[in-house]
């Protein structure tokens, strides 16, 4: 058979050619492959511990000591002075005839008497009431503060009372002073000799049949006083509201001061020879009965309002301005000043039946 060699068999043998020359060299060229490096041995993670215990937290208590009912008394002397402070609860305090204060609280902080001085015979003249710490390595501001569901006092009459309280309904009866401030809370005072000064943030404040220097004082409450009076010459009657009514009946002060930003004043009683009366309020009535025979100089000044008279009164002079008016005149012989100012109400003078 006759082979003939073309370009394409050509071709042919020299690619079967240069396939086994590259096999035979792969055979006999054996390429070993480096070992892979050993590594380095690492030496342990260095571990640091670090002591985290819990801090100690101060077990801060309430400002209340530990519910519970507990009694206590001490002897005084008869004319002494008693302080406390009250953080919440219903206090009333009872003059009696013992030298002697006795002390009771209904579920409440137990409590405990400081004597902060004595007469020469070694006896309490002035004593604070006060809560026991239940834990004395803590100090609170209020450590020293009562605070119970009613707490009970009886002291002797010629006692004064200084109480500061929080939230608390105060009641004082038969005690020669009482001095009571409130942030909120009604004050109820009765048969108090020597004079009252009462106040309150949001509350109402009452005092019957009290004598001496008054000063009461309401945020946000009504004032009542019927039946009060000087104890010395020059005792000054003062009430004052933000947002309340005064009543008052039957006051025998010589000098009388009443304010109220927005509330109606209402007075019922006499006028004494030589008094100056001054009532006061911003939006308000103000409305006074007094009898027939009443003896004053009247000075009215009103805004948005009227003057309205069933007293005899003679008129001196009566000024109108767009926004004030203001009339001055006369009732009986003029004994007295009586000055009444509203900037947004009426002013009658009733007749005392």
């Amino acid at each position: 058979m006759k082979f003939t060699i073309t370009k394409y068999n050509f071709a042919f043998f020299a690619l079967m050619i240069f396939a086994a020359s590259f096999d035979l060299f792969a055979q006999r060229t054996v390429v070993t492959p480096k070992p892979a490096p050993t590594a380095k041995p690492v030496p342990p993670s260095r571990v640091i511990t670090i002591n985290r215990e819990k801090p100690e937290i101060p077990d801060y208590p309430s400002p209340v000591s530990p519910r519970e009912t507990s009694e206590k008394s001490i002897k005084v002397t008869p004319k002494s002075s008693l302080s406390m402070c009250v953080l919440e609860g219903n206090v009333k305090i009872n003059g009696w005839d013992r030298n002697e204060v006795r002390v009771f609280v209904k579920d409440g902080s137990s409590l405990d008497f400081k004597v902060l001085q004595t007469n020469q015979q070694n006896e309490p003249v002035w004593i604070m009431i006060q809560a026991v710490n239940p834990n004395p390595k803590i100090v609170r501001r209020t450590n020293e503060c009562l605070s119970g569901q009613s707490i009970e006092i009886d002291a002797p009459r010629n006692a004064s009372i200084n109480i500061k309280g929080q939230e608390t309904r105060t009641s004082i009866d038969s005690v020669r002073k009482a001095v009571v401030k409130n942030v909120g809370g009604n004050i109820i005072l009765r048969n108090i000799s020597e004079g009252v000064e009462a106040s309150t943030y949001e509350g109402d404040v009452s005092v019957e049949n009290s004598s001496g220097a008054m000063t009461l004082d309401s945020s946000s409450g009504n004032i009542i006083a019927f039946e009060v009076s000087p104890s010395e010459i020059g005792d000054i009657f003062k009430a004052k509201t933000n947002n309340g009514r005064i009543a008052l009946q039957d006051l025998a002060f010589r000098q009388i001061e009443v304010n109220s930003i927005s509330g109606s004043i209402n007075f019922k009683g006499g006028l004494a020879s030589g008094g100056i009366y001054n009532f006061g309020t911003s939006n308000g009535s103000i409305n006074l009965t007094m009898p027939q025979n009443t003896s004053c100089k009247v000075v009215a000044t009103y805004g948005f309002g009227g003057f309205n008279s069933e007293l005899p009164i003679n008129k001196e002079t009566e000024n109108n301005t767009p926004r004030t008016q203001r009339i001055v005149g006369t009732m009986g012989t003029g004994d007295a000043t009586l000055n009444l100012t509203t900037s947004s109400g009426s002013i009658n003078l009733k007749k005392k039946p």
